[in-house]
């Protein structure tokens, strides 16, 4: 018997410094089970490895970014019983959290195509990357209270630090969904784009990125990071000694020259 292939959940592509990850179930908003948790997991090791990689875009197919977990799949076949408490917890414990905190900390800058709704498992995967660019007509749900279950994916940590206890809270408990206008004016989001433009929205910023200076991008995500949990005086210790590892670059170098010649600098190049 011939062995079917395995399906594409998650799509890697890689166009000059640019990695496009692309979550592929589009007919049922890419939710994020089994198989797309290890492509996934599979597609972030692989752009933060490879150094050709400047900057990634996460984004769904079709007509959302992502509908959350999978909740079909939490069901085991036909007896209709859910998944044991305990994998529930091994799945957020073992796979989700290393595919998030990759996400947070990779030395690279990752945008998020918000190309719809983001919800649950889905919306904490577009909290964690570095930026947002978001449809007129997406929108986040965080609707764990209608599956009597309480938020997960380490937004209870990420969402009210973007819009405070209390909004974050309400989220929670009324599972209403925020508007990506809202999103944006609370901060959540970094622009709202007409439903066709944000992929090409993600592509410039994209291509800007991956030309910048590769350490540069990875001090200011590793300076932001650390301040997060930091006092001030730490805070600009840490970025003393991230400053002193840039000043010793080529890309320093590189920018150093481009400015006093008035010309566009060329960074890493080797």
């Amino acid at each position: 018997m011939t062995e079917q292939p395995e399906a594409n959940h998650v799509l890697l592509d890689t166009e000059g410094g640019v990695a496009w990850i692309r979550l592929n179930r589009p007919e049922k908003l890419n939710p994020i089970g089994s198989l797309a948790r290890r492509q996934l997991d599979a597609a972030l090791k692989q752009v933060e490895r490879e150094e050709a990689v400047r900057c990634v875009v996460l984004i769904g197919a079709g007509r959302a970014f992502s509908a959350g977990a999978d909740v079909q799949e939490m069901a085991t076949g036909g007896s209709g019983e859910m998944r044991s408490a305990e994998d529930v917890g091994r799945v957020l414990r073992e796979e989700y959290l290393p595919m998030l905190q990759r996400l947070r900390t990779m030395p690279k800058p990752v945008i998020c195509g918000m190309n719809g709704l983001a919800a649950g498992i889905g919306a904490s995967f577009a909290l964690a990357c570095d930026i947002r660019i978001a449809a007129e007509d997406a929108y986040i749900s965080e609707a764990f209270a209608n599956l009597g279950l309480g938020p997960d994916g380490g937004v209870s940590w990420m969402l009210p630090r973007f819009i405070g206890r209390g909004r974050a809270l309400e989220m929670f408990y009324t599972a209403e969904r925020i508007s990506a206008q809202d999103a944006e004016r609370f901060g959540l989001v970094n622009r709202v784009v007409a439903k066709d433009a944000v992929e090409p929205e993600c592509r410039a910023l994209a291509e800007r990125l991956a030309a910048a200076a590769p350490g540069a991008m990875a001090a200011a995500k590793r300076a932001v990071n650390f301040a997060e949990g930091s006092s001030f005086e730490d805070a600009v210790e840490f970025e003393a000694y991230l400053q002193e590892t840039c000043a010793a670059s080529d890309d320093f170098r590189e920018g150093v020259a481009a400015f006093l010649e008035k010309r566009k600098a060329t960074f890493g190049a080797r």
